[in-house]
């Protein structure tokens, strides 16, 4: 039972008023099913389709109307574009109509969709009713397995531990293990001379400019020096020294540098760490992929001689890492490779890959972890490490390998670390992998929203979401693309199912799903086929789709930052969009957060959001004033409140 179950409101909560055309039934589009789980039911519904001149109806048994409609849809949408008909589907009674212009097309159709159907039933006959087959094991007895104390006397003295000596000899046996290791250089910089020549106060107005960026050394010393590059404002003030690199940059016809760059690119090609803190969409890959670029090329050690890769990227997702590949292989840059390892894909292929010789690797830490312990990838030719999207990682729980992969590649290396949120887990592993960084932030360290996005927040019934997301897909505009996230993964495949069969183009993505899925999925989305993707929040971030107009938040995720990045899906590389969220009782929890984003970005925040805050914080006053009163000296968990009250004990307690 959620919270707000449990407590009683202060008073009746204010009903939102829908109009006939947006609530067309009484009846909830999500039931509660014996299991527990919320369950789709259909809703009524009128369709205006063109006329099919031919039409053939079939009976679907019940236990095979999954099967026609296939996960998310997949497979009644595919049968729909390969015979370029229309099914109409009623999921509970099993009835189809299967209708088209073609009558060949509908026949064959409805024979495809009745060969499936003998299919599954010769399966479900064909399973044997014999006896099982028991394999019987030998249990050895090993009573003498305890281990048993020594017959020697045990000496009582105790030796005392030289920790200083200890250290000392982990320093020789670190500096031993590296010493054969070749020469690293890490700057590349040559500052242009206006560059050069700017006053602080120049340097200030053009951080200002560009989203008011702050430098900083985060971690600084006593009495040494900031010594932080000056901001660029052109491309030729960064690589006119690399002219073929210049030329490829010039070809994706940027205007300037975005923010992130403008100052990114000083640091990291004057061989300096760099912690990078700027929202998604604002160019941070490009900021840290040429400087890595450089950095490869340009060492004294010819790259057949380097044993291994110089560039290791770690990212949290797949989607993320195929997506920065995607990017290097925009600049061509003196036949250097790269290669992206990450889980769910083929493991052969990415090895053969790795041995034919790469400079860079894009990876997801499983996958990176996985080769280097079969001896496939080494890590210590890296010397430029990047670990974008660290936040992202550590609230995935990637912590423990990120710390491992660190322990084999050198000290002296190049550490970029990207993030949109700079939370203590991500300062903490700064502070004890970085030398010396230098911290950019774009914006405030405050989490924020993107301003380029208009929030539209809808306080609703859980019942209601789906004639919501029917009447805003009712007015889509012709151009317009929209993400739509939900809290689980069967709840996106039931929702995408149910729009394939409203007539919708979508699909639906997550990560249970096969990588090749993931990945058309993406291609169908970026490429226009689709015009709607339902999504977890595998996809919250690292998407670069730059014409995502609309997000809709049909679940609101369990914490703001990963709203913050949803929303950052749309409103990108320059342009407006547009997020709505579904907001229901159970949300209650996060509305003072909530409010206080919208409010940082000058957006409108319903009253309904304002009470609910006020009504999730008398709650918990109400239960902190509660927990005052409790005798916790009880262990019998009798507390306040007999049998069923109180806390648990030590053999009991109630609920609360």
């Amino acid at each position: 039972m959620s919270d707000w179950e449990e407590e009683n409101w202060d008073e009746e909560p204010q009903k939102v008023v829908r109009t006939p055309e947006f609530r067309k039934s009484s009846n909830n589009y999500y039931n509660t099913g014996g299991n527990g789980r919320q369950q789709y039911s259909e809703p009524e519904r009128k369709r205006t389709s063109k006329v099919h001149n031919y039409r053939e109806k079939i009976d679907i048994p019940h236990d095979c109307v999954g099967l026609i409609i296939g996960r998310g849809g997949a497979n009644i949408q595919r049968i729909q574009n390969n015979y370029n008909v229309r099914i109409d589907l009623d999921k509970r009674s099993g009835s189809a109509s299967i209708g088209g212009q073609n009558e060949q097309d509908v026949k064959d159709a409805y024979n495809y969709i009745e060969n499936q159907l003998n299919s599954s039933s010769r399966n479900n006959n064909s399973v044997g009713h014999g006896k099982r087959t028991e394999s019987l094991y030998k249990v050895e007895k090993h009573e003498d397995r305890v281990d048993k104390p020594s017959q020697e006397d045990t000496p009582n003295e105790v030796t005392e531990i030289d920790w200083d000596a200890l250290k000392q000899k982990s320093k020789e046996a670190s500096a031993a293990r590296w010493a054969k290791l070749p020469p690293l250089t890490k700057n590349f910089y040559k500052e242009d001379y206006e560059v050069a020549n700017l006053t602080a106060e120049d340097v200030q107005r053009i951080r200002y400019d560009n989203n008011n960026i702050t430098v900083s050394r985060v971690f600084k010393e006593d009495g040494v020096s900031e010594n932080i590059p000056n901001p660029v404002w052109k491309f030729e003030q960064c690589f006119a020294a690399y002219p073929d690199l210049l030329e490829e940059i010039n070809k994706q016809k940027f205007a300037k540098p975005s923010p992130i760059q403008s100052q990114a690119w000083p640091i990291l090609l004057k061989g300096e760490d760099m912690i990078g803190i700027a929202q998604t969409g604002t160019g941070k890959t490009l900021a840290f992929l040429l400087p890595a670029m450089i950095h490869t090329e340009y060492q004294s050690t010819p790259r057949s001689e380097r044993g291994g890769p110089n560039v290791l990227v770690l990212a949290p997702t797949r989607e993320l890492a195929l997506q920065i590949e995607k990017e290097v292989h925009k600049y061509s840059f003196r036949g250097m490779k790269a290669v992206c390892v990450y889980g769910g894909g083929n493991r052969r292929e990415q090895i053969n890959n790795v041995q034919s010789g790469v400079e860079i690797i894009i990876c997801t830490p499983g996958r990176l972890n996985d080769l280097i312990e079969a001896n496939i990838i080494d890590v210590s030719s890296v010397t430029y490490l990047v670990l974008d999207e660290a936040d992202r990682m550590l609230d995935m729980g990637f912590e423990p390998q990120i710390r491992k992969v660190l322990l084999d590649i050198r000290p002296d290396r190049q550490t970029v670390m990207t993030s949109a949120t700079w939370p203590p887990g991500v300062r903490r592993l700064a502070q004890s992998y970085m030398s010396n960084p230098i911290q950019v932030c774009v914006g405030s360290l405050d989490l924020a929203a993107t301003h380029t996005v208009k929030q539209i927040i809808e306080i609703m019934d859980e019942g209601d979401k789906y004639f919501a997301i029917q009447n805003f897909l009712k007015n889509m505009g012709k151009h317009d693309k929209a993400i739509i996230f939900c809290g689980k993964k069967t709840r996106a495949d039931d929702l995408s199912s149910d729009l394939t069969i409203e007539g919708h183009m979508c699909t639906a993505i997550h990560g249970s799903r096969e990588q090749s899925d993931r990945e058309q999925a993406i291609a169908d989305i970026t490429s226009g086929y689709i015009k709607i993707l339902i999504a977890t929040d595998v996809a919250s971030r690292g998407l670069d789709i730059d014409d995502i107009t609309h997000v809709i938040n049909f679940d609101f995720p369990r914490n703001i930052e990963e709203y913050v990045h949803r929303v950052g899906r749309t409103g990108r590389a320059g342009r407006t969009g547009t997020s709505i969220s579904y907001i229901t009782r159970s949300d209650w929890g996060v509305a003072k957060e909530l409010i206080s984003i919208l409010e940082e970005a000058d957006q409108d925040v319903p009253s309904e959001l304002r009470q609910m805050a006020d009504r999730f914080k008398s709650m918990k006053d109400r239960r902190a004033n509660e927990l005052s009163k409790c005798n916790f000296r009880d262990r019998n968990g009798s507390g306040n409140r007999g049998y069923n009250g109180g806390f648990r004990g030590g053999n009991g307690g109630g609920r609360y």
